[in-house]
């Protein structure tokens, strides 16, 4: 291992155990959805070097909800529009986190774009052309959303099929290749659970 990706590892240690600290439910879902970006990443047979980018990209994509209040990130139900907004600014923060660590530079379009859509209605720019990292870090990011149970959709979790339908029948907001290449990595995921029980 190179020197730099030694320092890049220990860099993304500390992001994640402040985040960690923070809001514990945050850190939990970072790791997924890195777990899924990687799967996802060898399912469109990226090259090595995208797909470990795409992890480490995934595993800071919200780094910068440790500036929103805990508040907000705990509140059961819906937020106000004042909360929203904040909670929308979070890649932002981002952002200006990672500026001050120049070796984590390539990272940050996946965290400063997961959450925008090919159709233009995401944040926080509103953008419909955004690269592949953030598209693939803003299906999983979903699909995890969905599945996993948060303090603001409890009793609303879907089930992984419901969760990948849901995905697939928004094609204007998700590139749909990557909707299907995670629903062929949970099918093989599933397929080898099963293997290793019988």
């Amino acid at each position: 291992m190179r020197p730099n990706n030694l320092n890049d590892c220990y860099l993304i240690r500390y992001l994640l155990k402040k985040l960690k600290y923070h809001h514990y439910t945050s850190f939990l879902h970072s790791v997924r959805v890195a777990r899924l970006t990687k799967l996802v990443s060898e399912e469109l047979e990226l090259s090595q070097e995208e797909k470990i980018l795409n992890c480490k990209s995934a595993l800071l994509h919200d780094i910068g909800k440790f500036i929103v209040p805990k508040d907000i990130l705990n509140k059961p139900g819906k937020l106000t529009e004042l909360e929203y907004d904040i909670i929308k600014i979070h890649p932002l923060y981002g952002n200006e986190i990672l500026k001050f660590f120049p070796s984590l530079k390539d990272l940050i379009p996946g965290m400063l774009y997961h959450h925008e859509r090919l159709d233009g209605s995401g944040y926080p720019f509103g953008l419909n052309d955004f690269p592949l990292v953030a598209q693939i870090i803003g299906v999983c990011d979903s699909f995890d959303a969905m599945t996993t149970e948060r303090p603001y959709n409890k009793g609303k979790i879907k089930n992984e099929q419901e969760a990948i339908l849901e995905l697939k029948n928004l094609p204007r907001k998700y590139n749909i290749f990557v909707v299907l290449s995670l629903e062929r990595a949970i099918k093989k995921r599933e397929s080898g659970v099963k293997k290793g029980i019988s």
